[in-house]
């Protein structure tokens, strides 16, 4: 019965999955694009002065790309479901709601994942190119809170779209809107490196947090 809901899961993202990486790619392309037209207009002095002295990121802009990656997929995920109380169909199976929603969010969440990996991989090699290895090593560094953020909000995007009361689900965006705000409150390199763990293990909470709504769901259903 799991290996069925994850299929199922699997077959509502996988479209929207491919448009997310196909959208990732294209990010760092550009990136990859922009830091070769800036060495070929600028001295390398003079990037490096920018970079290492005044602390210019010159990678800021993919701040937002997994995040965003992880809302399309959780709606994608969710959404449908809610559409026409097609959810509680899914709570009659024989599996329990929390097994359900977390297998369900398992898939989602190692789609997220795996792209997270692939830019920080794809990161590391591009500023690999054109720096030091040590460069690469703090761009890893400096854009590891801006990964997480994208699973957080995977899994904010599914605890506020699973949540049948409005009142409930305009708190759940303010907490993980909240949250998020942490991952982004400096611009300078390594800044997160003293707590980004602690951040990481606060991110946890909400795995449990999806399964609430699940039961309140059914039991306003029922």
């Amino acid at each position: 019965m799991l290996s069925s809901i994850l299929y199922k899961e699997w077959l509502k993202i996988w479209r929207y999955l491919a448009i997310v990486f196909l959208f990732n790619v294209a990010v760092l392309v550009y990136l990859f694009i922009d830091l070769r037209h800036l060495f070929a207009i600028e001295h390398a002095e003079m990037i490096w002065y920018w970079a290492f002295q005044i602390g210019t990121l010159h990678y800021a802009h993919i701040k937002c790309l997994l995040p965003i990656t992880g809302m399309i997929i959780g709606a994608a995920q969710f959404v449908p479901e809610m559409i026409g109380h097609r959810f509680r169909l899914s709570l009659h199976l024989p599996v329990r709601p929390d097994a359900l929603v977390l297998w369900s969010g398992l898939i989602g969440l190692l789609a997220v994942g795996i792209i997270g990996v692939l830019d920080a991989l794809s990161l590391y090699a591009i500023i690999g190119i054109f720096f030091p290895s040590e460069a690469a090593e703090s761009a890893l560094l400096t854009a590891l809170p801006w990964l997480f953020a994208g699973l957080v909000t995977y899994l904010g995007t599914a605890l506020v779209t699973l949540e049948p009361l409005l009142v409930r689900k305009l708190v759940y965006i303010a907490v993980s809107a909240g949250f998020l705000w942490l991952f982004y409150q400096s611009n300078d390199y390594e800044s997160y490196n003293r707590v980004l763990w602690k951040l990481a293990l606060l991110a946890l909470l909400f795995i449990p947090s999806i399964i609430l709504p699940a039961y309140r769901y059914r039991n306003a259903s029922s």
